[in-house]
């Protein structure tokens, strides 16, 4: 055998020599599982372990766990660590011990993962130049031998000439052997007793066994056959870029067991099974060519040149109808004759291919017994269902005749074939995508069952049945040069209908490779096609040929429990039923997937009603928090900004301030709902309505009012962006509908919503409000000596000079009681009445309007925007008594800042917003004498006037119709700015935070300055 990946190596120059007269080396495995008791001899495993040290004299003894160490006295050893064979090589003098020893014995009580396995292999690969490897497993028996793990010593199980034992501390029995050693010893093929291994006399083995001395294998080889003339090495990774067949075909069954573990353990059987999967259609599709020229073809010849002929008349648009009919009738009279050729054909390709496909099922059999197998020895080693892969090599070979492309049409739809003009099966023509991208891009690789609407064109008209199929497009291209409909539409192939015959799914599976994936084996190609079946309609592919096809692929094509790479494969229609028991599974579906699961569900297994649309209106919350979080994900501002857009839909709002008590039922038809959704709105409903039609009811029945307004509510009590399934569960841990049946009780709703939106804030009969008395420009505000028309000082210090801050401190005492008793609160907060009113008019007009006089509309949408800032943590803005107020508020500041001097102290905004200057500006704009430098004022009542009081019903305006104009003023600014920031983004300025001590996080704050910056 002579290749690039293989080299022969002659021990002609090699000399035999006793076992123990080699350099050897024990490895032994001492970690904290070794301390345990075996039954037969009353000892520990690692006593038992060190037991064999005495049957030679070793050169090099070795203990390891999860440390390795050189050992010269193994009386101190004793068990501690864990089970980690790779330390043997992360240590310089255990390593060189390792490629030092000639014979290696490696003993174990231990089971290692796959990825510890994988990793000892990187270690050992190029280390198993050995003359003899000696595995052991020492510890207590189990059931059957067949149970005994090797995950330990697989990497060294790939030696050329190796003994696998097992020890129970009496005997040792051979396990498995391989190369020249297995002369001596042979395993055994049955695993299933003890009583029926071969046993060995460990004295015997190292005294009176002579073995033949190791020869250098080049680097990255492992060897494959060892005997008394030659060992065979392959280089792994060269094999599997071969591309010539002849140069594997010697490769015997061993020789591939042998590659197959190397795979395994080195994690590389994925690559393997690909590689053997293209040398099997190479083989089999050269036996077939060579099979094809000794078969004599006479009617299907016939039949191909006559629907040649027919097809050149019919594209050329040659109007010779007796011409034509003369074809048919010839085409009619050799049809049978074609059909019966075509099955004689069959069996004689299965006939003469039999050897060749025993040869590469079996091979591919090896490798997925490994991809499911443990590390037992039974499995390791092929000694498991060995009946049952030879009963594979025996069954019928009718179901492999998808080499010869010959399809079965049976029970397909029938319709008139425009070539035959007879009644033929229906099959599906097809086009290459325009683009590669919609059938290919990770979305819809594992998501296929969403479809893409760019891929319905993919199916083209072209009335030729399935019997004339494959003579129209070899007719057709050898006249046009490509393939086309009768139409001359662009085609690019043909798929037959009927699935339930495997070598018809394995050609429909080529076909859909090469037309909608580019030739790339993408195995989600079949859902996909199901996708656009499903999707597609036109009269021609009427709804009988429809749900046949369906059908066909539905009961025929495999996934996983829960759609996607992970869970337990099964049929297709089988996992339909699986998936609705694993809800969360179910919910990651897109929602077109998920519609299309549930109405499969409902057509093939009859799945309830209720349940569909109870999951049906999970699913369309968790569309609206994927929705909402495709927008938070830009920043956090754009939570506040979404809570806006959120509250225009939900509540009567006015310039983005919700109006309280004013929750309403959103019917799923809402325009601002749609707005609110985009895209997904149109897809979702296109979706829901189609299952709607099937189980009889419509969109608004599946999604009532107080759903969509339960769903839509919970997105604006998000306080951070998440991910979308992290949002759904928490919403389901706290709200009960989720996790019962999706009925919301619309009187508990709207309460709850009232109570979290709008609170509990303090009640109070209003009528009046007080007009500004101190003039501090953007710091303006009502008096601070009464409440309203009530004096707040004593009437003893009536002419006389009092301390300001002992005056200060007491009337504010008393202006506190007053607001606390009639507000709620004497700041305002999420339960007061009263709100930022006078400090935000006036700081909006001084800083926006400072010269304006008249009051405009801007102006107050202004004012209620920033009143919308606070977002009611700072007083109730909701109530109905809001908006007049605030007009009237700015109405009278505008009058009160033109007679008024601006007692504002200059660069200096902290003294002049500060409470104790505020009286002094009262107490002097009044007349009253204030002596700085004692800090005293003479105090004068009768200088003050009693503060003028708003009143709403002294006021002309008509608030109604002014409210409706100011709306419709903010809603088309918000649409015209190119701005996306809203305006009234749920943000209180910094100075608030100040004034009124509220405690917050740097971080929290931060973002919170920046939006505001920016709106500003």
């Amino acid at each position: 055998m002579t290749s690039s990946y293989l080299v022969t190596i002659s021990k002609a120059d090699l000399k035999l020599k006793t076992v123990k007269d080699f350099i050897t080396g024990i490895f032994i495995d001492n970690s904290g599982s070794t301390s345990s008791q075996l039954v037969s001899i009353g000892k520990n495993v690692l006593q038992a372990e060190l037991s064999i040290c005495q049957v030679t004299q070793f050169d090099h003894i070795v203990l390891w766990n999860t440390t390795a160490k050189l050992y010269t006295n193994i009386e101190t050893a004793h068990p501690e660590g864990g089970t980690n064979p790779t330390t043997i090589f992360q240590n310089e003098s255990t390593k060189n011990a390792f490629n030092k020893s000639d014979v290696i014995v490696f003993v174990t009580d231990g089971e290692i993962d796959n990825n510890s396995v994988t990793q000892f292999a990187t270690h050992t690969k190029d280390n198993l130049n050995k003359a003899l490897v000696i595995c052991i497993i020492v510890r207590n028996r189990f059931l059957t031998p067949s149970q005994i793990n090797v995950s330990v010593v697989a990497p060294l199980m790939i030696a050329s000439n190796v003994l696998c034992l097992f020890y129970d501390g009496e005997i040792f029995y051979i396990l498995s052997s391989k190369g020249y050693i297995s002369q001596f010893y042979k395993s055994s093929d049955d695993l299933t007793d003890y009583q029926k291994l071969n046993t060995l006399n460990i004295n015997e083995l190292f005294h009176n066994i002579q073995i033949y001395e190791y020869t250098k294998i080049p680097d990255g080889y492992i060897p494959i056959r060892d005997n008394e003339e030659e060992m065979i090495a392959i280089d792994f990774n060269k094999f599997l870029n071969t591309k010539d067949l002849n140069l594997i075909s010697n490769l015997t069954e061993n020789d591939w067991k042998t590659l197959i573990q190397y795979g395994k353990i080195g994690n590389k059987l994925h690559e393997l099974r690909i590689f053997v999967s293209h040398m099997k259609n190479q083989s089999i599709e050269i036996d077939k060519e060579k099979l094809k020229l000794n078969f004599n073809f006479k009617y299907l010849k016939q039949r191909d040149e006559i629907i040649s002929n027919i097809v050149k008349l019919k594209l050329n648009e040659i109007n010779n109808s007796i011409e034509l009919n003369q074809y048919r009738q010839q085409l009619h009279h050799i049809s049978d004759q074609a059909k019966i050729e075509e099955i004689e054909y069959l069996k004689y390709i299965n006939l003469n291919l039999h050897k060749n496909r025993q040869y590469w099922n079996n091979i591919q059999n090896l490798i997925h017994e490994q991809e499911i197998g443990s590390y037992s020895i039974n499995d390791f080693t092929f000694s498991s269902n060995r009946a049952n892969r030879a009963k594979l090599l025996t069954i019928n070979d009718d179901e492999y005749s998808d080499i010869i492309n010959i399809l079965d049409h049976t029970n397909v739809p029938l319709f008139q074939c425009a070539i035959c003009m007879e009644q033929g099966p229906f099959v599906l023509w097809l086009k290459i995508p325009n683009n590669l991208n919609d059938t290919t891009n990770d979305f819809i690789i594992n998501f296929p069952l969403e479809g893409n609407e760019n891929l319905i064109n993919c199916i083209v008209s072209n009335p030729v049945c399935g019997f004339c199929a494959k003579s129209y497009i070899n007719a057709t291209i050898n006249n046009s040069n490509q393939l086309i409909t009768l139409y001359r539409e662009s085609c690019a192939g043909f798929i037959p209908l009927n699935w339930s015959i495997e070598s018809n799914r394995k050609f429909a599976n080529n076909i859909l490779y090469q037309i909608l994936t580019g030739n790339k084996i993408l195995h989600h190609i079949q859902m996909l096609l199901l996708s656009i079946i499903d999707d597609y309609k036109s009269n021609w592919f009427n709804q009988e040929i429809k749900d046949y096809f369906i059908k066909q692929i539905i009961e025929n094509i495999y996934t996983t429990d829960s759609f996607s790479e992970e869970g337990i494969r099964m049929i297709f229609i089988n996992a339909l039923k699986e998936i609705i028991k694993q809800e969360d599974k179910l919910l990651r579906q897109p929602i077109n997937a998920f519609c299309r699961i549930l109405n499969f569900n409902y057509i093939f297994h009859q799945l309830d009603k209720e349940i569909i649309q109870i999951l049906l209106r999970k699913r369309f919350t968790l569309m609206c928090i994927e929705n909402q979080c495709s927008k938070t994900k830009f920043g956090p501002e754009h939570l506040s900004i979404v809570k806006q857009q959120l509250y225009d839909i939900l509540f009567d709002t006015l310039c983005g301030i919700p109006r309280q008590n004013s929750l309403k039922q959103i019917d799923i038809n809402n325009e601002k709902l749609k707005e609110f959704l985009g895209k997904s709105y149109d897809t979702a409903m296109h979706s829901i309505d189609k299952i709607a039609r099937n189980i009889g009811t419509d969109r608004s029945t599946i999604l009532p009012k107080e759903i969509v307004s339960f769903s839509l509510y919970l997105l604006t009590t998000v306080p951070i962006h998440d991910r979308p399934m992290k949002l759904y569960t928490d919403f389901a841990l706290k709200h009960r509908p989720f996790r019962d049946n999706m009925q919301i009780e619309w009187s508990e709703f709207e309460k709850k919503v009232n109570e979290d939106v709008f609170g509990h804030y303090h009640s109070m009969s209003v009528s009046v409000i007080p007009d500004y008395a101190i003039n501090l420009g953007q710091f303006s505000c009502p008096s601070k000596l009464f409440f309203n028309t009530e004096p707040l000082w004593r009437q003893d210090i009536e002419n006389k000079r009092i301390n300001i801050t002992k005056l200060m401190n007491e009337i504010k005492i008393n202006l506190d009681n007053k607001l606390k008793g009639y507000y709620g609160n004497v700041i305002p907060n999420t339960s007061s009445a009263h709100f930022l009113l006078h400090s935000i008019v006036a700081d909006v007009l001084e800083n926006k309007y400072p010269y304006d006089e008249l009051m405009n509309e801007q102006m107050i949408i202004d004012c209620i925007i920033h009143i919308g800032r606070t977002a009611g943590r700072k007083g109730n803005i909701y109530a109905d008594y809001v908006f007049p107020y605030i007009v009237l508020t700015i109405e009278h500041y505008l009058k009160f800042r033109k007679t008024t001097k601006n007692m504002t102290k200059p660069n200096d905004d902290a003294l002049s917003r500060s409470y104790q200057y505020k009286i002094i500006a009262e107490l002097v704009a009044s007349g009253m004498e204030f002596n700085e430098n004692t800090n005293e004022v003479l105090f004068e009542s009768s200088k003050l006037k009693i503060p003028h009081m708003i009143k709403l019903d002294d006021s002309k305006i008509d608030f109604n119709d002014l409210k409706k104009h100011i709306q419709e003023l903010y809603i088309a600014l918000r649409k015209s700015s190119n701005n996306n920031t809203s305006q009234t983004s749920l943000n209180i300025e910094i100075k608030d935070f100040i004034e009124f001590g509220y405690k917050m996080d740097v971080d929290d704050l931060l973002p919170i300055w920046a939006q505001y910056v920016f709106n500003f």
